[in-house]
């Protein structure tokens, strides 16, 4: 009885250490004790993530891909959606990743072949996704955030045309 109650415990403490995608971290095992998710310091406060993803495999939010043209140069990352910046940590916004250039910034309009970031996942409600991101000019202006709640996503459902 004693095992099976220790066992319990145990399995309830692993799974209760185990942070969400985009959740704050310093280390890796802040973000899971098993070793699933990594905490990506870069990141202002930390972002709890899976690292190499491949289309519709995260735990949550959606697999991104980074730097994607030339194809050599990308990486893919489980990303936290959200709907607001409200959803989002405060050094974050919520933004389409079709709205980040090359500098890492959010443009209203950026063409195909100077966009950084794109969800992968074939799952159409994660592939026309906000995700909340640290934008290198830092967040929006207020007056921008209320604009990016218009814009249409850019989505291709994960195969790359439209980008």
């Amino acid at each position: 009885m004693r095992l099976g109650l220790a066992l319990l415990l145990t399995l309830i403490t692993a799974s209760g250490c185990q942070q969400n995608i985009g959740d704050a971290c310093s280390s890796s095992s802040d973000c899971s004790v098993t070793g699933e998710r990594q905490c990506d310091r870069a990141q202002p406060g930390g972002y709890c993530t899976v690292f190499s993803c491949d289309p519709d495999t995260c735990p949550q939010g959606a697999c991104v891909e980074w730097r994607f043209f030339p194809s050599r140069t990308a990486e893919t990352w489980c990303m936290q959606t959200c709907a607001g910046d409200g959803n989002c940590r405060a050094e974050y916004s919520c933004v389409f990743p079709a709205n980040i250039d090359m500098e890492g910034e959010w443009q209203a309009e950026v063409p195909a072949d100077e966009r950084i970031a794109r969800i992968i996942d074939l799952d159409q409600t994660s592939a026309s996704a906000k995700i909340c991101t640290a934008l290198a000019g830092g967040r929006l202006p207020e007056s921008e955030r209320n604009g990016t709640e218009t814009l249409a996503p850019v989505s291709d459902g994960g195969v790359g045309e439209g980008f």
